[in-house]
């Protein structure tokens, strides 16, 4: 495979649009050339790095840009990149997540490991609490500490209450202004997203269960915002998520999700979402639990990226 044969399908893989024996095609190639997987992880640096600028453009209001967001694109495949990459090369994984300039610390999310606090009930209404939907903290065989957050029932949003429910979701803001204000000039922040999750049914059981880790970054602060939600997501500034998808397994097994997204100077506060959505309704959920869920801030100089407006 020659170098502009493999830019041509990294181009495409990044649009989503590579066949199977083509992924197995990009694969093989950089199972061999260190040149090429390289090249595939400044690819998905800037990749990455452009689309969170867009979505940021498109957000701010008065742009005349013509930029067209799809929320989950790229999300998606830049988790499937990441993926990709780690069947090849764990050095090749830390370039893109850590470089020797990162520094990087725990944000203050409270009681990700769900060991001293209670989940309420709806949208939060101040930061540093866990509220949702039905749930309860229950002692389990836990991957951090002894309890978890179990996943009981789906609920409306207060917003809309006569919505239909068709996920279990819990929240907690996170104010970002004391982190914001502790950036160095032309430092570049990233704030990942992680927690584990496990579906304690039996192997094979249907429905198929969707685990969702998700963050959206907002300006200002959440002052009102369990009143709104969820209309305030189409004024994120920026938003990423990850998501597993289960048929049951081994009651002792762990799920790791983990996203990331670029933190713009802007951002005010991050209201963290985790979900679990039977994928036939109606479903109960049974035996769904969350645990060890922790948000990271990451820094580093900014990438060298510019981008051309007409």
């Amino acid at each position: 495979m020659n170098d502009s044969h493999f830019v041509h399908m990294l181009l495409r893989l990044q649009e989503g649009l590579l066949l199977p024996d083509e992924v197995v095609e990009l694969e093989a190639a950089m199972r061999v050339d260190p040149a090429k997987r390289q090249l595939f992880a400044d690819t998905q640096i800037r990749s990455m790095a452009l689309h969170d600028h867009f979505r940021q453009e498109a957000f701010r209001g008065g742009s005349s840009l013509p930029v067209k967001i799809t929320s989950m694109t790229r999300p998606v495949m830049a988790m499937a990149a990441g993926l990709l990459i780690g069947l090849f090369s764990a050095s090749i994984v830390w370039a893109i997540s850590s470089p020797k300039a990162t520094t990087e610390r725990l944000a203050s999310l409270r009681d990700g490991s769900f060991e001293k606090t209670f989940v309420g009930r709806g949208f939060p209404r101040q930061t540093g609490v866990w509220s949702g939907d039905e749930a309860s903290m229950v002692e389990r065989g836990a991957s951090d500490g002894r309890r978890v957050l179990r996943f009981l029932s789906p609920g409306a949003d207060e917003a809309d209450p006569a919505g239909r429910a068709i996920s279990c979701d819990v929240f907690q803001i996170v104010d970002l202004r004391p982190w914001r204000a502790g950036l160095a000039s032309g430092q570049e922040a990233v704030l990942e997203l992680s927690a584990r999750f496990q579906d304690g049914r039996p192997s094979n059981t249907k429905p198929s269960v969707t685990f969702t880790a998700q963050i959206f970054l907002f300006r200002g602060d959440p002052e009102g915002m369990h009143a709104k939600w969820p209309l305030p997501v189409s004024e994120a500034i920026a938003s990423a998520a990850s998501l597993q998808t289960t048929l049951g397994g081994d009651a002792g097994s762990w799920l790791q999700g983990a996203t990331r997204v670029f933190m713009p100077s802007e951002a005010g506060f991050a209201v963290i979402q985790l979900a679990a959505r039977p994928n036939l309704r109606p479903a109960a959920l049974d035996s769904l639990y969350a645990d060890d869920v922790r948000l990271t801030l990451k820094t580093q100089p900014s990438l060298p990226v510019r981008l051309a407006k007409r």
